[in-house]
C-alpha cells in the first residue's frame, strides 16, 4: 500500500513517518505530482500561528482533489478528507460534548458571570494543541469571545499521553510534566499502563471510532479519578519513540495493510 502524509515543518513526527509514507511538508512549498495512494493522512498542527489546517485549506483542496480523481476509493485517515471536518474534531467544545462524562466540568466561555460556577478555572483555547492556548489569566481568555473555554481545574498527581490506534490502546503511555506558566506539557518518561487505564481510554475511544489514531491527554487525580483533558487525532510522538523505541508509524500502517 501507498500512503500520503500532509502535514507542516513543526511536526516532529516526520521523520518516523517518512519510513512508511510519503510526505508533503505544507509551509514548504510543496512541489506535488499527483500519483496513486491508498490513504491520506492530513495532520493538523494548531501551536504555531500561521501553520494550522485552515492556513492552507487551498493546497489541501486541491491534493484531495487531484487523490480522488486518481483513486476514487482513496482512504482517509481518521476518515478526514477536509479542513473543516479537522477543525470540528479538534474544537474541544465539540469534543467535550462528544466526549461527554469524561472531561471535566466545561463551559464556552461567554459572560464573566460564568466563572462563578468553578472553583478553581483555567482557560482553554478552544482549537490548540501541545499545551499551547491554556491559561489561568481571566483577562487572556475575555479578549476573545466564544473562542475559550472555562474548565475546572483538577487536582492532578499525574499526566498521561495514551495512544489509541485503530481501537487499541497502546499498553505503555508517555507521562507529561504539569503545565507551569512558561513552559507547555512535555514528555518525562514512560510508563506502563493498568487495566484500568486501558480500559478507559478504550471506552473513550468507542464514542469516536472513525479516530484511526489518537493521543489521549489524560489525568489522573488525587483521589484516583481520571479525566480527559484533551484528545489529539495528530498526535506527535518522536519523544515517545525515543523514550520506548515504539514507531507509532509503524503501527499505524501496520494495521492498515
Amino acid at each position: 500500500m501507498k500512503h500520503l502524509v500532509l502535514t507542516v515543518t513543526p511536526d516532529s513526527s516526520i521523520q518516523l513517518l517518512k519510513e512508511y509514507a510519503d510526505v508533503v511538508i505544507l509551509d514548504d512549498v510543496p512541489q506535488f505530482k499527483a500519483q496513486y495512494y491508498d490513504t491520506i493522512y492530513i495532520r493538523s498542527h494548531f501551536a504555531t500561528p500561521g501553520l494550522a489546517p485552515q492556513d492552507f485549506q487551498v493546497q489541501i483542496e486541491s491534493i484531495v482533489k487531484q487523490l480522488l480523481a486518481i483513486n476514487p476509493h482513496i482512504r482517509a485517515i481518521d476518515q478526514m478528507s477536509t479542513v473543516e471536518q479537522i477543525v470540528t474534531f479538534e474544537d474541544k467544545f465539540n469534543q467535550y460534548e462528544l466526549f461527554s462524562g469524561f472531561f471535566p466540568k466545561t463551559l464556552l466561555y461567554q459572560n464573566p458571570s460564568d466563572i462563578a460556577q468553578f472553583a478553581r478555572p483555567i482557560y482553554k483555547k478552544r482549537v490548540s494543541s501541545r499545551g499551547a492556548g491554556v491559561t489561568w489569566d481571566q483577562n487572556v481568555a475575555s479578549s476573545e469571545s466564544n473562542e475559550w473555554l472555562i474548565q475546572e481545574s483538577l487536582d492532578i498527581d499525574e499526566e498521561l499521553r495514551v495512544y489509541v490506534i485503530r481501537g487499541l490502546v497502546h499498553p505503555v503511555a508517555a507521562v507529561h510534566k504539569s503545565l507551569t506558566a512558561t513552559q507547555r506539557v512535555e514528555v518525562s518518561n514512560s510508563r506502563a499502563l493498568t487495566e484500568k487505564e486501558i480500559e478507559y481510554a478504550s471506552q473513550l475511544m468507542q464514542q469516536a471510532p472513525q479516530i484511526d489514531i489518537a493521543g489521549i491527554d489524560m489525568a489522573r487525580t488525587k483521589d484516583g479519578s481520571y479525566w480527559v483533558m484533551e484528545v489529539n487525532r495528530s498526535p506527535g510522538f518522536a519523544k515517545f519513540f525515543q523514550s520506548t523505541g515504539s514507531n507509532l508509524a509503524e503501527k499505524l500502517y501496520t494495521s492498515l495493510s
